[in-house]
């Protein structure tokens, strides 16, 4: 088993009801395994801001694994390590 920690900002924050959250998952789990976990925590509406389909994150998600955005490694498919630090934030918009 390995620790990671999450935080969630913004709208996710209220959704949650809480700010950050640290996990206890297997070896080797991606950043899917880790949504699946978190959605299983906190509900449908979770689910759909984060995801536009069970294999596609939100455009609208910034989901950062240690300061670098996934979408920069390998997406969902990204394995996290112990002690690693995933953040999870609405894309934010103005005019």
């Amino acid at each position: 088993m390995i620790d990671v920690k999450i935080n969630f900002l913004s709208l996710l924050a209220d959704i949650t009801k809480i700010k950050e959250l640290n996990l206890s998952i297997q070896d080797n789990s991606t950043i899917k395994e880790i949504l699946e976990k978190l959605i299983s925590k906190f509900g449908k509406d979770f689910e759909r801001k984060i995801l536009d389909s069970p294999d596609s994150l939100s455009k609208y998600i910034i989901l950062g694994l240690n300061g670098k955005d996934i979408r920069t490694l390998e997406n969902l498919d990204t394995v996290v390590s112990h002690h690693d630090e995933i953040l999870l934030l609405p894309a934010i918009a103005g005019g």
